[in-house]
């Protein structure tokens, strides 16, 4: 059982998208210990550096997470026992708000949400013992924020020191209804393997995503650089001179060469909240953005393609979207030759009529939705996938 504001090593756990452990586990690597790539996260260990360090400039993560307790349970007693014996008195007041979050599954606590209420009378009792009083629960605004992982007989209690999740930057004025999560879109543009040299376009660019992240990484911008605010920053030991000397340090490393990264989208109003979200953040010399029919695609320069088409889950949609991937091949092949290109799609019935051979297909969740990043190599010759 750990105090977080005592302890020198942290034993930490960055949760991110599924597929993406391998890259997010990279780029932490600088900044912290004890790397392990996990189902859907990765474990680290460091000290209150190495925390604020990954929160601000991991691109693919989503909450960096402090573990403060293990236990092996038997049933409710037990748990409740175990739960309370832990000294959360120490740094959760009756002043200060908490909030609790489930996760996992298990016969012996099959239901989520009566796993939560366990937890948190456990906590609330132990606090109430010692201070008479007892502390708020408040999911908007928590001091504390905890997640508590449930795998069969195995709970584990985090701290969130991220907040709101590290996905959310700071720099999208409207969340578009099909937007990527920008973790998400962030690691896509890194398993394509893309340089800041190359040409970049999307030509399916809905409100930017992944124009701006792959705008973010050609200039070297850290993931939390647009970001106001951080869970962390709420504690009573949060260091402001620490942190400032991390942003300080990471801002000098921001780098001025020229992008070449171009969107498109035949729908007006993506287009605007595209050309919104690139001046908040003052991109717009780096990204251009058109209105253009997806037929009309014909880039100017070799480069890497990246796109996520819509995937048809609703009713009908999806024989109605058999014409756009089949014109996504014949676009490829006929216009993009020597280029690379990346289809991000949650349809794996209508990636199959893109007609073109893949040469390799990335396993990704976009939330509940089992995916693939296919690279296409468009090249001269034969171009069927058989």
């Amino acid at each position: 059982m750990i105090n977080p504001f005592t302890t020198q090593k942290l034993d930490c756990y960055l949760t991110c998208p599924r597929g993406l452990e391998e890259v997010t586990a990279t780029q932490i690597a600088p900044y912290c210990n004890s790397l392990k790539p996990q189902h859907g996260g990765v474990s680290f260990s460091g000290d209150l550096k190495s925390l604020y360090s990954v929160n601000y400039y991991v691109r693919t993560g989503m909450y960096a997470l402090i573990k403060i307790i293990e236990i092996q349970v038997k049933n409710n007693a037990d748990l409740y026992q175990q739960i309370t014996e832990y000294p959360w008195f120490e740094w959760i007041s009756h002043e200060t708000p908490f909030s609790i979050r489930t996760r996992g599954d298990s016969k012996t606590f099959p239901n989520p949400q009566f796993l939560t209420l366990k937890v948190k009378d456990a906590i609330i009792d132990n606090i109430r013992r010692k201070t008479k009083r007892r502390p708020d629960i408040d999911k908007k605004t928590p001091i504390y924020s905890l997640f508590v992982f449930n795998d069969n007989d195995k709970i584990k209690v985090f701290l969130n020191s991220s907040g709101e999740s590290l996905s959310k930057r700071g720099y999208r004025e409207k969340i578009h209804i099909a937007s990527l999560n920008e973790s998400l879109a962030s690691g896509l543009v890194m398993l394509s393997g893309w340089q800041s040299h190359q040409p970049l376009y999307d030509p399916m660019c809905g409100s930017g995503t992944i124009l701006i992240e792959a705008a973010m990484i050609g200039r070297n911008i850290p993931g939390g650089y647009y970001r106001r605010e951080y869970g962390f920053q709420k504690w009573r030991d949060y260091n402001p001179r620490l942190w400032n000397l991390i942003v300080k340090e990471a801002k000098e490393k921001i780098i001025s060469d020229r992008l070449h990264i171009f969107g498109s989208d035949n729908i007006s109003a993506n287009v605007e909240l595209t050309s919104i979200n690139i001046r908040q953040i003052l991109m717009k010399q780096w990204i251009h953005v058109t209105k253009k029919e997806f037929a009309e695609f014909s880039p100017e320069e070799e480069g890497i393609i990246i796109m996520n088409p819509p995937y048809g889950h609703r009713l009908n949609e999806e024989d109605e979207l058999i014409p756009l991937y089949k014109l996504i091949g014949d676009i490829l092949k006929n216009k993009c030759i020597n280029m690379d290109a990346f289809i991000f799609t949650g349809n794996q019935n209508l990636s199959k009529h893109i007609g073109l051979k893949a040469k390799r297909r990335y396993v990704l969740k976009n939330g509940k939705i089992d995916c693939r990043l296919i690279h296409f190599p468009i090249r001269e010759g034969n171009y069927l996938d058989n």
